[in-house]
């Protein structure tokens, strides 16, 4: 019997090992949806997300989303594997993000940045969603130079930390304005 159970804890930890690193997570989401300005839009704006494990990444990408809408933007919102996320032309913002694991963004939002061929005028940024409430330094610097080594235009990163989700959002929202 402790055998059994042994097996069956070993291969959980094995299968939840191989959805991080394979960034199978990704694959679910692949829809999308059009938030458009109240008023006349200022602008066009593509936030995509991984939604993770937790699905905390699709709440902080839609709160960023809703953000980007409030100050004029009309906004699509994708998941990284939809068909919006793969026709990135004609925006004036693009954000990406997902979960943060081991101080890495997943494969997908990586791969996503790499695709990217912005206009120069083209503001991007990133985010990151940590699970915790501390903000780790080593963590932001890994990301940084994962991000430097993946484009080469420049990004604005923000984390986001459990218990201040909104604030977080809003200031990527902010740092994204011209």
């Amino acid at each position: 019997m402790v055998g059994i159970v042994i097996a069956i804890v070993a291969i959980l930890a094995v299968s939840a090992i191989a959805a991080i690193f394979l960034d199978l997570s990704s694959y679910i989401d692949t829809g999308s949806q059009t938030l458009n300005s109240t008023g006349a839009a200022t602008g066009r704006a593509l936030v995509v997300y991984d939604p993770g494990l937790s699905g905390s990444p699709k709440s902080a990408a839609h709160q960023v989303a809703v953000d980007l809408q409030a100050k004029g933007y009309d906004v699509d919102l994708a998941g990284v594997r939809s068909n919006v996320a793969t026709n990135t032309s004609g925006y004036d913002i693009i954000v990406a993000g997902g979960p943060m694991y081991f101080g890495k963004a997943t494969s997908s939002i990586e791969g996503f940045i790499r695709s990217l061929t912005p206009q120069q005028q083209t503001r991007l940024g990133v985010f990151v969603t940590t699970g915790s409430s501390t903000y780790v330094n080593s963590d932001f610097s890994s990301l940084q130079q994962q991000l430097e080594s993946a484009t080469s235009h420049q990004v604005t990163i923000q984390m986001v930390l459990d218990g201040n989700v909104t604030q977080n959002c809003a200031n990527l929202a902010s740092n994204m304005m011209p």
